[in-house]
């Protein structure tokens, strides 16, 4: 999208905090609550893209009481979920100037969805962080939070980058990514050596304590659910703030050619296991957004066979 209607998709966002709850394997709840809406038919259910989400465990016991043979979507929309976990949700911009070297398909303006931590594992980090040395894990030129954006501020774990087209009720996810978890194992590991020769022994064990409750209490957790809360978030935000249902994700192979990326590429899981786990449906259909971009029309002919990931849901009132 160009840079104007970026602004204008960002100054029509709400301008408070918004959180957003998630705990491993809610996606499975969340797809099947919109997907069945106010009612359908289990053995159509099962025959849908959606149908392997039944085979779950967790929603397996919950179709047990089903006696009907129909289902309804307040069934998985009031499920107790022990250790949700709350993440502060904020939007940024990428690419306003429109480079060619900012792995964008259309080489235009990215709209970014930005998945931060909650102020306990921010605390629990600054623990063992020098206040005068401002850390944090990734990169600075990446699409995060940065401090003085807001009135407040939080570490960003993920964010997703979206190219949004209003005209054909399209969005494309470019990018799924986290720097924090990416970053976080080797640095504290070398934090660790470093502080065995630089510290009076007392902060040295306190500081090393921090480091370690840190690693196995607090950010072990956040390395199986990141990726799932990202698309989770991502998927509720174009549905529910941006009212289009129709979202294309990049594959591996296509996506590294449209985006440019020659040298350096994405974990191939991003772009391979978790969009089937979304249950998107792969597709050579490229998205109509392309149709007026000469720039996306000329990197698709250096691809032999384009394929994307593309997810449909109905946008509800």
């Amino acid at each position: 999208m160009d840079k104007k209607l970026l602004d204008e998709i960002i100054a029509c966002l709400p301008k408070e905090r918004t959180l957003f709850r998630y705990a491993r394997n809610d996606y499975a709840l969340m797809l099947l609550s919109r997907y069945v809406g106010k009612g359908m038919k289990i053995t159509d259910l099962r025959r849908s893209p959606f149908g392997k989400l039944l085979e779950k465990p967790a929603i397996r016991n919950l179709m047990t009481d089903t006696g009907s043979g129909c289902v309804s979507g307040d069934l998985f929309d009031y499920v107790y979920v022990k250790g949700r976990q709350d993440f502060l949700l904020t939007v940024g911009r990428w690419n306003e100037r429109q480079s060619r070297y900012n792995q964008t398909t259309r080489n235009n303006a990215n709209l970014v969805l930005q998945l931060n931590f909650n102020s306990g594992h921010d605390q629990a980090f600054e623990r063992f962080v020098d206040k005068e040395d401002d850390w944090y894990f990734g990169n600075f030129s990446h699409p995060i939070l940065k401090k003085g954006e807001r009135s407040y501020y939080r570490n960003t774990m993920a964010w997703i980058r979206m190219d949004i087209k209003f005209d054909t009720d399209e969005v494309l996810i470019e990018e799924v990514q986290n720097d924090w978890l990416r970053d976080a194992h080797d640095w504290l590991k070398d934090k660790q050596s470093d502080l065995k020769n630089s510290k009076s022994e007392q902060e040295k064990k306190r500081l090393l304590l921090a480091i370690s409750e840190y690693m196995e209490k607090t950010l072990a957790h956040y390395y199986l659910l990141w990726d799932e809360a990202a698309m989770s978030a991502a998927i509720n935000f174009v549905i529910d703030e941006l009212g289009i249902g129709n979202i294309y994700y990049h594959t591996f192979d296509t996506g590294n050619v449209l985006k440019g990326m020659w040298d350096s590429h994405p974990p191939r899981s991003l772009y391979t296991d978790l969009p089937r786990k979304f249950c998107f449906v792969l597709t050579n259909e490229a998205p109509r957004m392309f149709g007026k971009s000469t720039v996306a029309k000329r990197k698709l002919r250096k691809v032999s066979n384009p394929h994307w990931y593309q997810l449909k849901m109905e946008v509800r009132q």
